[in-house]
């Protein structure tokens, strides 16, 4: 009978061993594949879908949760770990998904606030919801393509080409917002934070907020100040709750919920929806206002 030496038992499982460190190590240092835009909220995904058209899926990361106080499961974690970019505001937005934003390479995450000359006319400097403001989601637009560019060189003027003809259309949204707006600049406004004077301030409507943009309250001392205005409207974020109801009614206004984050719009929305929208939620409140001024506005 012929006995297999201990050499020849041990060469064969060896031989496995460096094998299986070798499909080991080939996994490692297989590229990932990043295929995807990650954006922090809804409306950074209507800019971003114009800039990236079909080329990349576009996914939003924050969907039915405050931004201010958002923080990534361990599934979005590794998201954004294989994401070929993060677009987000910043700290002053995000707070909590920051320090995660920050772990990333700086060539794969866009921190919006800073990256540009952004308009804040009639807005507080300080407030980052600089996307209700179509100029300022140009420049978005314009800073999504220079960032795709880098990343897929070959694709860069289709992105930036993009970028120009999503700022053309802009300008002419903004004319549009600005003209519908502009009768009603006489017309009181009270705002449950600082957010809406970037929608408003364009067109030299003045906001009067009752709390700041990064989550604060409604101040007793703003609404003692706020109480006698006058007829006006008092705009609160959507949905419409009892409380913003309430408040109104205290100060004698009218009452409206403006969508700021686009939650209702459909899967296909465009940015441009989202501006209409928050246009017609807007005139609807202020169109009960009996003022003579309204009769100025743009129909």
């Amino acid at each position: 009978m012929f006995l297999m030496s201990p050499y020849s038992r041990v060469l064969p499982f060896s031989i496995l061993i460096l094998l299986s460190f070798g499909l080991l190590a080939c996994a490692k240092q297989a590229p990932v594949e990043r295929t995807e835009l990650v954006v922090s909220v809804r409306p950074l995904a209507l800019i971003a879908r114009e800039i990236a058209g079909d080329n990349l899926p576009v996914r939003v990361l924050i969907q039915g949760a405050d931004p201010h106080h958002y923080a990534p499961s361990v599934s979005e974690r590794a998201q954004l770990e294989r994401a070929l970019l993060l677009v987000w505001l910043g700290p002053q937005m995000e707070g909590v998904l920051a320090g995660q934003a920050r772990s990333l390479p700086d060539d794969r995450q866009l921190q919006l606030l800073g990256a540009a000359e952004y308009e804040y006319q009639g807005a507080s400097a300080a407030d980052p919801h600089l996307w209700l403001r179509p100029r300022n989601a140009a420049l978005v637009g314009a800073q999504i393509a220079e960032r795709l560019a880098q990343l897929q060189p070959q694709q860069a003027e289709l992105y930036r080409s993009r970028a120009r003809d999503f700022s053309e259309s802009m300008a002419s949204l903004q004319k549009v917002l600005d003209r519908s707006l502009w009768g009603y600049r006489d017309v009181p406004i009270v705002v449950t934070h600082d957010a809406y004077g970037h929608f408003f301030g364009s067109a030299g409507v003045k906001t009067r907020a009752l709390g700041s943009g990064s989550g604060g309250g409604h101040g007793a001392r703003a609404m003692l100040n706020l109480s006698q205005v006058g007829r006006g409207c008092l705009f609160g974020e959507a949905p419409k709750n009892e409380r913003d109801q309430q408040l109104a009614d205290h100060m004698g206004l009218e009452y409206a919920a403006l969508d700021l984050l686009g939650e209702q719009l459909g899967p296909e929305a465009h940015y441009r929806d989202l501006i209409e929208s928050l246009l017609t939620q807007a005139r609807g409140c202020l169109s009960e206002i009996p003022d003579a001024v309204n009769e100025k506005a743009v129909q």
